[in-house]
C-alpha cells in the first residue's frame, strides 16, 4: 500500500502572447496558446511512514507537484492516487479569510477540509496552543506577520493528525526556536507511521527531515533516491552554476573547497582527547581548492556540545582571517582557543567550507570532527565557566530593600 503513487504525472499550462488571443480561442477561434509544461514524467511512490524531500531552482515545478498532491491542482496527464486525509501548507495565508480572527479561522479552514465543528472545537485549544499565538488569536489574521500566519498554518494542518502531511516552503519564516519545534512535531508524525513530502530550499531540513529527495529540473526529474545524496548532488551542481564565472575546471560533484584534514592539539600539541577546564586547545585544518579555482578559501567552525548544543560558531570570514597558501591548491588554518571555558561534557568541531568573499555559499560540510571530552575538577556546572567575582561589600543602595525589610520587622 501506498500513501502516494504517482505514475508519469504531468500538469500543463496555457501560454497566451496577448490577453485578446483568450477571448478569440474561448469564442471558437482557431487554437491560440502554447502548453507549457509545469511538471513532465514525474514517477515516485511514497509510503507510510516515508517523508520525501524536494528540492530544485526556483521554477523547477516543486510548487506544482505538490498542488497536485494536495489536491489543489488536477493532473494534466499520468495518474495519482493518494491514500488518506491530506493536510497541506502550499502558501501562507491560503484558506484563510483576512477579516476573520484566528480561531474563526480555524473553524473555517477545518470545515474546509472536511471536520465538522466539534471536531476542530476537540482540537482548538491543542491548535491555539502549539501556534503561540496567544491573544493575536482574536485578531483578524490581516494584522499577522509571515511568522504568525506560519505559526497559525502550521499547528492547524498537523494537529487534525492527516494521514499524509503536504509542507511548500513553510519552514522558511519564523523564529529559530519556533522552526525548531515545527521540526520535531514533524519528526513525530513521520515516527508515527504517517507520510510526508516536504519541499524546501534549506537544503539541512531537506536532509534532516527527509528519507528520500526528488530533484526536479524544469519540470522533470533529474534525481531520486536517498535524500542525502540528492541533496548533495543538487548542492554540488547549483555551486558549479552559481560560481561558474570565477572557477576554472571542476569535475562534476566534488567540492570547490574541500576539507582534508582536521586535528585538535591540547597546548603541547598533542593530540586532544581530554582537557581541563579553562586550558588552551587549538584546531588545525588544512583544506584543498580544486583546480583553477579563483575563490578565496575559508571554513567557518561550530564547537558543539555531544547533546547537540552549538556552544560557539566563527568564520574566517567573520574575523578576517585568510588561510596559508602552503602548496598549489593546498590551504592552511588554525583555530586557537587561549582558554577553553566549557565546563564538563563530549565535544567535537563540525566545519563547513566557504568563500572568505562569499561566505554565504557553503562547498563542504563535516560534521562530527575531532571529539573530546572536558574535565571540570570544581563544582560550578552549566556549559561555560564566565569570569566572575563575588562581592559583600555592597553599597548603600543595594542594601536598602533589606534594610527596609527589617525595618517593618
Amino acid at each position: 500500500m501506498s500513501a502516494i503513487r504517482a505514475e508519469r504525472l504531468g500538469k500543463a499550462f496555457r501560454r497566451y502572447t496577448r490577453p485578446f488571443d483568450r477571448a478569440v480561442e474561448w469564442l471558437g477561434g482557431r487554437q491560440r496558446h502554447q502548453l507549457f509544461w509545469a511538471v513532465e514524467d514525474v514517477s515516485v511512490v511514497v509510503k507510510p511512514g516515508d517523508s520525501l524531500g524536494i528540492v530544485g531552482d526556483n521554477g523547477a515545478g516543486k510548487s506544482t507537484l505538490l498542488a497536485m498532491f494536495a489536491g489543489a491542482a488536477t493532473p494534466t496527464k499520468g495518474s495519482l492516487e493518494v491514500s488518506g486525509r491530506v493536510g497541506s501548507i502550499l502558501e501562507l495565508g491560503a484558506g484563510f479569510h483576512g477579516e476573520f480572527t484566528g480561531r474563526e479561522n480555524i473553524f473555517l479552514a477545518g470545515a474546509a477540509q472536511g471536520f465538522s465543528r466539534a471536531d476542530i472545537a476537540r482540537r482548538l485549544d491543542e491548535i491555539i496552543d502549539f501556534s503561540e499565538l496567544g491573544d493575536f488569536i482574536e485578531r483578524p489574521v490581516r494584522t499577522y506577520s509571515t511568522g504568525m500566519f506560519l505559526r497559525l498554518a502550521f499547528s492547524l494542518a498537523t494537529s487534525v493528525e492527516p494521514d499524509v502531511l503536504v509542507i511548500d516552503e513553510a519552514l522558511a519564516v519564523g523564529d529559530q526556536r519556533f522552526q525548531a519545534k515545527c521540526a520535531e512535531r514533524i519528526e513525530r508524525f513521520v515516527s508515527s507511521g504517517r507520510s510526508l513530502v516536504f519541499c524546501s530550499h534549506n537544503l539541512y531540513q531537506v536532509k534532516k527531515l527527509c528519507q528520500q529527495a526528488l530533484w526536479l529540473e524544469s519540470g522533470k526529474v533529474a534525481a531520486l533516491g536517498k535524500a542525502y545524496e540528492v541533496v548533495d548532488t543538487y548542492a554540488d551542481r547549483a555551486r558549479s552554476r552559481l560560481l561558474a564565472g570565477r572557477t576554472g575546471v571542476v569535475r562534476e560533484g566534488d567540492p570547490l573547497i574541500r576539507v582534508l584534514r582536521v586535528e585538535a592539539v591540547d597546548a603541547a600539541g598533542e593530540p586532544l582527547f581530554q582537557v581541563e577546564t579553562g586550558t588552551a586547545i587549538t584546531l588545525k585544518i588544512w583544506l584543498r581548492r580544486a583546480p583553477g579555482c579563483e575563490i578565496e578559501p575559508g571554513v567557518g567552525v561550530g564547537l558543539v556540545r555531544a547533546d547537540g548544543l552549538v556552544c560557539h560558531c566563527g568564520s574566517t570570514e567573520i574575523d578576517g582571517a585568510s588561510c596559508l597558501q602552503v602548496g598549489d591548491d593546498l590551504f592552511f588554518i588554525a583555530l586557537h582557543y587561549p582558554e577553553l571555558s566549557l565546563l564538563g561534557g563530549s565535544y567535537h568541531f563540525n566545519l563547513a567550507t566557504i568563500d572568505n568573499q562569499r561566505p554565504l555559499i557553503m562547498f563542504e560540510v563535516k560534521e562530527g570532527e575531532a571529539p573530546f571530552s572536558v574535565m571540570n575538577s570544581k563544582a560550578d556546572w552549566g556549559v561555560c565557566r564566565l569570569p566572575h567575582v563575588w562581592r559583600s561589600n555592597a553599597d548603600v543602595h543595594a542594601s536598602q530593600p533589606l534594610q527596609s525589610e527589617s525595618g517593618r520587622a
